[in-house]
Formats: structure tokens, C-alpha cells, sequence
């Protein structure tokens, strides 16, 4: 059985940009090599809710270390309990103080994997 080809991922243009990014498996064949190369930086947090950690975490985290080999680049991960009782001033002094921690500096990419709860929670964090 013959693989297929590899092909980019569709891109819709909004307003004449490219603002959005549609393909199957977008989260590993596409999203690590982009924030490489778009957005470059010394530190990335990946940051996700137990529910979602076990089945995206670590196949991104191979894709990542693949990616990046050449490079002094690190990535981390955290992880919250789901749900909004996890948007709360207490999980954000408790990422920022694990981010302190780890050395994370102004220049750090911080990247949420997760629905609303995850959004707005990293977005206050940022």
C-alpha cells in the first residue's frame, strides 16, 4: 500500500491573511515546526488539564525534541485539574510561582492546550 503524500495544511484567508490553519493532525505535523520557526524563543510551557495531557503531551513533547535538536530550545509542561474550579487567582500565583521556578523569563512562549477553561486561564497567566 502506497503512503500518501504529505501535504500542507489548508489555510483560509480572512480579510487577505492567512488566519486560519485547517488539517487533519494539525497538532503535530504542523503546530511544533511553526512556533520553531514563527516564534522562536529559548523557552516554550505547554500548559494542559489532566484530561488532555496523556493523549497530546507526549507525542508533541517527541515532536518537539525532533524538531529542536540543533537547538538550546526546552520545553516544559504543567498540568491543572479540569473545570472552572480550576480558574481561579490560586492556579495562576500557582503556574507563575512553578514558571518562576523554572526560570521562565519575558521571552518564554507560553502555549495552551485546551478549550475555555485553558484560554482564559492562560491568557490571565500571560
Amino acid at each position: 500500500m502506497a503512503q500518501a503524500e504529505r501535504q500542507d495544511p489548508t489555510r483560509i484567508s480572512i480579510l487577505g491573511e492567512p488566519n486560519i490553519i485547517v488539517d487533519h493532525g494539525l497538532w503535530l505535523n504542523f503546530v511544533v515546526d511553526d512556533l520553531l520557526e514563527n516564534t522562536p524563543t529559548s523557552t516554550y510551557v505547554l500548559i494542559t488539564d489532566t484530561n488532555l495531557f496523556d493523549t497530546y503531551v507526549p507525542p508533541f513533547q517527541a515532536r518537539f525534541e525532533a524538531a529542536s535538536q540543533a537547538t538550546a530550545t526546552r520545553l516544559l509542561t504543567y498540568t491543572i485539574p479540569p473545570g472552572e474550579a480550576s480558574k481561579s487567582r490560586e492556579t495562576k500565583a500557582e503556574i507563575e510561582d512553578w514558571m518562576l521556578s523554572q526560570q521562565c523569563t519575558r521571552d518564554t512562549v507560553i502555549i495552551a492546550l485546551g478549550g475555555g477553561v485553558m484560554g482564559d486561564m492562560i491568557v490571565y497567566v500571560a
